[in-house]
């Protein structure tokens, strides 16, 4: 499915590949499960207009707002069918491994990405890292009135600290 790009946002990993890397960018060796070698387009977080869809895409349609995934994986081996697709030997990561969102225009699977509805792309483009974010939380056994540390601000986060300070 192509997408035109709406909303990208950079995340810690975009600009750590950026500024010291590559590390994960495949340069000179396909990667393994993408087959793509060389430079490519940063960015897995992302909103965009759907253009056009193959023939077995019954979901979405063009014009569709969707917010995809970043991580895919063939959705068919035992682990992607155990909900473990992160060990799927076919994973690869859209914007490390392969062309992402910093395009203009990006392929991704329809099965990695889900409609925003009537959502505001300025507000979906929040979706991939508070997925993250939900992830990780649900990971633990904290519950309301829990305390608990967050170590590290990340993009978001460091939104506030970022700004330069008021002089007088």
């Amino acid at each position: 499915m192509q997408l035109e790009i709406l909303r990208a946002s950079i995340c810690g990993t975009d600009a750590d590949e950026f500024a010291t890397g590559p590390h994960l960018i495949p340069l000179t060796t396909p990667h393994p499960a993408s087959g793509h070698v060389g430079p490519l387009v940063l960015g897995h977080e992302m909103v965009g207009r759907v253009v056009d869809v193959g023939a077995k895409v019954t979901e979405l349609t063009a014009g569709d707002v969707v917010v995809p995934g970043s991580g895919v994986s063939c959705g068919t081996c035992r682990w992607c069918r155990a909900g473990r697709t992160n060990l799927c030997a076919g994973y690869y990561t859209v914007g490390l491994h392969v062309d992402g969102g910093l395009a203009q225009r990006v392929n991704v699977p329809a099965r990695i990405s889900r409609s925003v509805g009537s959502c505001p792309a300025d507000v979906a483009i929040m979706a991939q890292p508070l997925a993250a974010a939900l992830h990780a939380v649900r990971g633990t056994e904290a519950e309301p009135g829990v305390k608990v540390a967050v170590i590290g601000l990340g993009g978001i986060g460091s939104h506030e600290v970022l700004k330069p300070p008021r002089r007088g």
